[in-house]
């Protein structure tokens, strides 16, 4: 039994020493942590397609997978042209959406030979823009869809035009629908929506119309962009971020959303230039939506699509303003169902708006629809009561001069003929100032150290000649909100995007392409590496000089600390006009020759005043 015992303690001593052995000379090192996580990518990516770049496109649900094969049958779906004198695009005929519309009268950039601005861009693209009408059903089973959205639809024409309305049809589950396309001269479709069942059992059927939009890539902080409506006179326009739609927002959480019964209401998304609207009638009982949707897989999307559709969809792309990124945000108008018996038919009629933010646009639909606060689509910011005469002015004027730098000088002179009164009481006092400035830097020097004494005086002697010190600064004052209003008209209003002026100036909404880093054009090289604040263009260098001869016309301030500030004002303003646009530009300009010349003749006048007083 001992001598078995030994062997046995022998046997596990030497079992235990050979697996130490092995451990330590024979078994690989465990794996790190980036190990662990590459084998974990290797396994997912196991059988995956791989995308355009190599990279794995990741895997979706059996349900994703479902609504991405739907999107791509949309994308393929047989089309119908639409064409009228504003607009080029098609609709599919899978549900009818459509989702490729450009603006015939707006290019991308300033070019003639560059690409229509492609305002609805095609589904299952990360830029997908897109409008559709559809209808809905109620069952035991809750609120669906009466129609699959991929389900193709019989059309009765190929184009639609002005003249050549298109009726698209469909039966399902015993119900005739119908959708009427037809279109203005510009940008206004119509879809009158029917649904006549022909079943033998109650049916509740609703439609509904909605905009999908991909939250764009840009930020605008000067002008509004995003969802935006009019739902009820006491709430009028509501404006939202894109990042305020971060769940379902409707009349249910959001009053500002209810529908008033008096008037028409709308809904849409905004772009600086660019609006997509709903509009619905006060007779529809209407709940209107925003809310964020969940975004296909782009990529799986395009595996799908053969090498000409997806060339196709590529080209229309390339015409974009705006890029999408992110979450797309839903607008939509829903008209409640009615219950309709056997051989009943129901009918509503929605207008989308597919266009620019034009004035005189949005202002002829107002009218002619009824559309409430149509114009307001337009960020007209806080001087809206100046910027909206001021655009139609120079509309105006632009029909006869036939160019807006002529509309805005002509403006300017407008204005100052406007203020004139005002203005002239300002520089006759401050001509009187000026001819003071000896008397006054005599009792500064007389009173240097008793400043209280010195201010008695110089009052008693403006009171004398009969001066108010503080009059310079009226013209100013006047110029602030003309000059934001202005800014706004040319920032934000669609009408001088790309307009030419004259010369280097092709675009008065931009800024003045010249800069001095160059020396103009002269030297052969590009300047777009330096900020706006330092290429300094030709307009922003005549505006700083003008600046300066003017206010070198206007009386020293008494203070030596504002002497300096006025001194070097005119260079500061020169830097700051060159990140503005270049028909700002030319209105500061012109607007400091006309004063130039104000001034001069009332500073002429008041020397031969004195001179005749002896």
């Amino acid at each position: 039994m001992k001598s078995d015992n030994k062997n046995l303690i022998l046997a596990v001593t030497l079992s235990m020493l050979i697996l130490v052995l092995y451990q330590l000379y024979f078994t690989p090192p465990p794996p790190t942590a980036e190990q662990i996580a590459a084998q974990q990518n290797t396994g997912q990516n196991a059988g995956q397609t791989l995308a355009a770049d190599g990279s794995p496109v990741p895997s979706i649900s059996a349900e994703a997978m479902q609504s991405t094969k739907a999107i791509v049958d949309i994308i393929n779906a047989p089309r119908i042209a639409i064409e009228n004198s504003k607009v080029i695009g098609s609709i599919s005929l899978a549900g009818g959406r459509i989702d490729d519309l450009r603006l015939k009268s707006f290019q991308v950039e300033n070019d003639p030979s560059s690409q229509d601005v492609s305002l609805l861009r095609r589904t299952g693209t990360e830029n997908a823009y897109f409008a559709e009408s559809f209808f809905t059903s109620v069952t035991d089973a809750g609120y669906n869809r009466a129609v699959d959205r991929a389900a193709i639809w019989q059309a009765d024409g190929s184009v639609l035009t002005p003249d050549t309305p298109v009726t698209l049809s469909h039966e399902a589950g015993g119900v005739i629908y119908k959708l009427t396309y037809s279109i203005d001269d510009a940008y206004m479709i119509s879809v009158a929506s029917s649904a006549e069942n022909i079943s033998d059992r109650v049916q509740q059927l609703g439609s509904s119309t909605r905009i999908l939009r991909q939250r764009p890539s840009y930020t605008e902080w000067i002008s509004y962009a995003g969802p935006m409506g009019y739902f009820n006179s006491n709430s009028g326009n509501v404006f939202l971020d894109f990042e305020d739609v971060s769940g379902t927002i409707s009349c249910a959480n959001d009053e500002r959303f209810c529908a008033g019964n008096d008037t028409s209401s709308w809904i849409g998304v905004s772009d600086k230039n660019w609006l997509t609207a709903i509009i619905s009638s006060p007779d529809q009982q209407t709940d209107y939506i925003m809310r964020p949707v969940n975004a296909p897989n782009f990529e799986t999307i395009r595996l799908q699509l053969d090498d000409q559709t997806r060339a196709d969809i590529d080209q229309i792309q390339t015409g974009n303003l705006y890029e999408g990124s992110g979450q797309p945000i839903e607008a939509s108008s829903n008209q409640k169902p009615v219950q309709l018996a056997q051989g009943e038919t129901a009918s509503w009629t929605t207008d989308l708006f597919l266009g620019p933010k034009k004035y005189t646009v949005l202002n002829d639909y107002q009218d002619s629809k009824s559309i409430p606060r149509f114009t307001n689509a337009i960020d007209w910011g806080w001087f809206e009561f100046l910027a909206k005469p001021m655009l139609i002015v120079i509309v105006w004027l632009n029909e006869y001069v036939n160019n807006f730098g002529i509309a805005i000088i002509l403006l300017t002179v407008g204005i100052k003929i406007l203020f004139f009164p005002l203005a002239n009481k300002s520089y006759k006092s401050m001509a009187k100032m000026r001819e003071l400035a000896p008397q006054v830097k005599d009792l500064r020097e007389r009173f240097g150290d008793d400043r209280q004494r010195q201010q008695q005086e110089m009052m008693a002697l403006y009171r004398k000649e009969k001066v108010n010190p503080a009059s310079g600064c009226l013209p100013i004052l006047l110029q602030i909100p003309v000059f934001f209003a202005l800014y706004k008209v040319l920032y934000v209003t669609i009408e001088m995007r790309h307009a030419p002026f004259f010369g280097w100036v092709t675009d008065l909404s931009a800024v003045d392409p010249t800069s001095i880093i160059n020396l103009f054009g002269l030297l052969p090289y590009d300047t777009s590496f330096a900020p706006d604040i330092l290429n300094i263009g030709i307009w922003p260098i005549l505006m700083g000089v003008t600046m300066f001869i003017q206010m070198s016309l206007n009386p020293p301030p008494p203070d030596p600390v504002q002497a300096k500030i006025f001194k070097y004002m005119p260079v500061m303003f020169t830097f700051l006009l060159a990140t503005f646009p270049a028909g700002l530009v030319v209105y500061w300009t012109w607007n400091n020759i006309l004063t130039i010349a104000q001034q001069w003749y009332i500073m002429r006048g008041v020397r031969l005043e004195k001179q005749a007083r002896g």
